[in-house]
Parts: C-alpha cells; structure tokens; sequence
C-alpha cells in the first residue's frame, strides 16, 4: 500500500461535498482508503492516526485542502488524487 497526499491551498468545501468526494475515490480499483479535510492541527492528527498523512499533507495550512489516499500502489494512488481534483473543479462550478 501507498499513502499519498495532495494540497489545494486555499481551497474550501464543505464537509458533506468533501465526504462525498472521499467515497467516490475509495470506490476507485485498487484505492483502500480516501479522505479530504481542511488542514487544521486536529484533522491533520486524525489523517496521521487513521494512516493517511504523508509528507504533503503535514504542510498544509488551516485554510489548504489536503486530500489523502492509501491505495495498492503509485498509479491507483495518482489515479485517485487526479478524480478528486476533477470531481472538486467540476462541483465547484456547478450552480
């Protein structure tokens, strides 16, 4: 298993479109586990004690995005972290 990260700095949703999100990714083949939160300290904690944190992710800020994968290997991993910037893009352009 790999665990990746990505940060959308500055980026905000709320935490309902964000949960949907995370389930969406961890549908994907090969993806065990997805989650996206708000950098704060405690979600951060949370990211780190359910196996999620990678480098990236601990260098987010109170108002970043971290959206955190834990998948088979660096293709479905990198898989994932590119449908949730698209799933993210396309949701916050919808009216």
């Amino acid at each position: 298993m790999i665990t990746k990260n990505l940060v959308r700095k500055g980026f905000y949703a709320d935490s309902v479109a964000l949960m949907r999100v995370a389930r969406e990714l961890s549908a994907l083949p090969g993806v065990a586990e997805a989650s996206l939160m708000i950098g704060t300290p405690s979600n951060k904690a949370l990211l780190a004690d359910s196996g999620l944190m990678a480098a990236e992710g601990r260098a987010a800020r109170p108002e970043d995005l971290v959206i955190a994968v834990k998948a088979k290997g660096p293709r479905e991993a990198q898989a994932a972290l590119d449908q949730a910037a698209k799933l993210l893009s396309t949701r916050s352009t919808d009216s």
